[in-house]
């Protein structure tokens, strides 16, 4: 039977074999904690391989075209990327280059470094454990698919404007998302961790909770991205020149916009992905800082609920930067007409990578943790299942 720590309550429970095509749930949260997917091995180097052929090809080819009054703007992944570099904006090119291509490669070339000498009869190979731990951290940050969804808004926004085509790129990469999507779906790092068994080795010890340092970190996190949540509303996230004229638009004059144009959906999407899911987030993680600080100890579940939910939905809000990276790359025809990233574009940016860091930073374990009365109090929990 294997020993397993639950990441989100810190119950230490031991497992007897799972059968195939079933999964276990910790005993006290309710948190799936392993699932042994049928044909696991063999369908995530399948989608891996899969996944890496059409992110190169999807590197290799003009991604979309637009035409408008007879003149044509093509635009490839790498060039929307340097676009928004040459527009003043590093810190922003970097961030969508990492999160659309880099990471996900990185994922993907991982599993298939770690997992093909097991499937081939080998031992893992060496660094096993070292990639292991880095591939734990980099899943969050991989935004192909939040992409994807961000270049079908972008195709509504602009279905008006000019004529679009869609590049070969374009369809390998939705390929290459859908594969990462079921990559990220068959991956169960407890599985992962026992067909690697013999290079990495479970830590037992439950590493301890350091509430002062979760919380302080935490807050610090939420406190910047709040002061930054300021000028990502009030200042203009894109700034439009159609036949000379300028036109500043912010975050919610875009939907506003939208909303009137008849786009409902588009607007719906936007204004919950930039303006629901953020303050949402700000708030539930406030909440759940607050409740640990004041040790309570009521809604346990609810609030390991909350914490799910906050931490899986913070990345949707990176759908309007990808928006507007597609614009600024895309709809370059001079005088006639050209969208530019505004300033608020980088600060809302930033908005998500803090909240995203603030809800990485928040030990889950805390709100399970009965606070110690003094510094060498510690409770050591097990479970048998």
């Amino acid at each position: 039977m294997s020993l397993i720590t639950c990441h989100d309550c810190g119950l230490q429970q031991r497992l007897p074999p799972i059968p195939e095509g079933t999964r276990a749930s910790c005993t006290q949260c309710n948190r799936s904690i392993f699932s042994n997917h049928r044909d696991g091995l063999n369908r995530l180097l399948g989608y891996s391989f899969s996944g890496v052929v059409l992110l190169f090809l999807s590197l290799a080819f003009p991604f979309m075209s637009l035409v408008a009054n007879g003149q044509q703007q093509t635009m490839s992944l790498f060039s929307g990327v340097m676009d928004i570099w040459l527009q003043g904006y590093p810190f922003l090119s970097i961030i969508v280059a990492i999160s659309i291509f880099c990471l996900p490669a990185i994922i993907l070339l991982q599993i298939i470094y770690l997992l093909l000498p097991v499937k081939l009869g080998f031992k893992p190979p060496k660094g096993s454990q070292v990639f292991y731990r880095l591939l734990e951290k980099l899943i969050t940050w991989s935004m192909a698919e939040v992409f994807l969804i961000g270049v079908l808004v972008s195709l509504v926004k602009l279905a008006s404007l000019a004529d679009i085509i869609p590049g070969l790129s374009f369809w390998a990469y939705c390929g290459f998302s859908i594969c990462l999507v079921m990559v990220l779906a068959t991956l169960d790092k407890n599985q992962l961790d026992d067909w690697l068994q013999h290079q990495i080795h479970r830590h037992h010890t439950e590493r301890p909770v350091n509430r002062s340092k979760s919380l302080n970190f935490c807050g610090a996190l939420l406190l910047t991205a709040c002061i930054l949540y300021i000028p990502a509303n009030f200042l203009p996230i894109t700034t439009t020149h159609f036949f000379g004229q300028k036109d500043d638009s912010t975050i919610l004059g875009g939907i506003i916009t939208l909303w009137q144009l008849g786009s409902y959906p588009v607007a719906c999407v936007i204004f919950i992905a930039s303006i629901v899911v953020p303050i949402a987030k700000i708030l539930s993680l406030t909440y759940l800082c607050l409740s640990v600080r004041f040790s309570n100890q009521r809604r346990r579940h609810q609030r390991t609920t909350i914490y799910r939910i906050t931490e899986l939905v913070g990345r949707w809000s990176m759908i309007d930067v990808f928006v507007v990276a597609i614009l600024v790359s895309l709809v370059q025809f001079g005088g006639l007409l050209a969208f530019n990233p505004g300033p608020a574009a980088m600060a809302f940016c930033a908005v998500v990578v803090l909240t995203m860091l603030a809800a990485e930073s928040f030990d889950p374990r805390m709100i399970w943790d009965e606070p110690p009365k003094n510094s060498s109090d510690k409770s050591n929990k097990e479970n048998s299942v």
